[in-house]
């Protein structure tokens, strides 16, 4: 069992699964809806051309290539025995459901993949999509990681997501409906242009009302060649200092249900190089050393104060 203050889902994984398990990265090759202008052009202002890339993977290699890549590496550098298929980067259910079956089987199509998980967005998840997904949790366990960023349409439609608020709602609605079996990670982003620290907990409050399975809390990351980054350079937004961030993830732990696997608290940069800000972003280990300390300091744990917003 985790002594960690919060539900990691690595500690989810060691417990079900009794082994490591390792995420091996996919680039299925799909785009998004506000890059090639069905919703919008350009992406989101602080997505990089690549989709905000691990590059663990050559989107050039077929995901039958990249997955045997994957896990020989894996096995090698971390020991791990048991692996999850992660298609990160754009919007992988945004294709036809042939299309998307040919991806998700070999992404799968291996003994020790033992779970599945898609990145996407709220609005590319129509019905049959979403029935496609729910077959497969007869042979894994399957999770939708489903990007929100923010609870506020003022600021979803600043860094173009080209979504609502309310899309996501009826996402979640209909994922629960026509994928009982499915698993649901929520994002969000702290730190987004013209939003405080309170926006951001906004968020956080309302995805803790949600009938989700897990959730992933990101700071604001600015990277080289991205929208954000010319604004960044304008003076116009500024990126988060570490312990105002830890203190709103405190606070977001906090009144987040107990049974809500946490996958990420922090955002990093698939290089050095690649962030602009801020600085302590590329040092995973110290923020989540700080982190752990305070809420054990503070004698904080997950869920603590849920009764108190209820």
């Amino acid at each position: 069992m985790s002594n960690l203050p919060y539900n990691s889902f690595n500690s989810y994984l060691r417990q079900k699964f009794g082994s490591i398990v390792w995420r091996i990265t996919l680039e299925g090759g799909f785009d998004c809806p506000n890059r090639d202008g069905k919703r919008a052009y350009g992406g989101c202002t602080f997505c990089t051309a690549d989709g905000s890339s691990s590059r663990a993977q050559s989107p050039e290699d077929s995901i039958a290539e990249q997955l045997i890549k994957g896990l020989e590496k894996h096995r090698e550098r971390h020991k791990a025995k048991k692996f999850i298929a992660y298609l990160q980067s754009f919007t992988n259910t945004y294709g036809s459901v042939e299309h998307l079956k040919k991806i998700y089987d070999q992404a799968i199509n291996h003994e020790d993949i033992i779970m599945l998980s898609i990145g996407t967005r709220p609005d590319c998840l129509p019905r049959e999509t979403i029935e496609l997904i729910e077959t497969y949790t007869n042979k894994l366990e399957v999770w939708i990681d489903l990007g929100l960023q923010s609870i506020h349409n003022k600021t979803l439609k600043l860094i173009n997501r080209a979504h609502t608020a309310e899309e996501f709602f009826v996402a979640i609605e209909n994922i629960k409906k026509f994928a009982p079996n499915t698993k649901i990670c929520a994002h969000m982003i702290a730190g987004l242009p013209e939003e405080t620290l309170e926006d951001s907990f906004e968020t956080g409050l309302a995805l803790s009302k949600l009938p989700i399975d897990g959730l992933k809390i990101h700071n604001l990351c600015i990277l080289k060649a991205t929208k954000i980054a010319h604004d960044y350079e304008k003076g116009l937004i500024k990126a988060l200092e570490m312990n105002d961030y830890i203190d709103l993830v405190i606070k977001i732990l906090s009144i987040m249900p107990p049974n809500i696997t946490i996958h990420r608290l922090m955002a990093e940069s698939a290089t050095d190089e690649e962030l602009i800000a801020p600085e302590w972003a590329n040092n995973k280990d110290a923020f989540l050393n700080v982190l752990r300390q305070k809420m054990q300091e503070q004698n904080i744990n997950q869920g603590d104060k849920l009764l108190c917003v209820l």
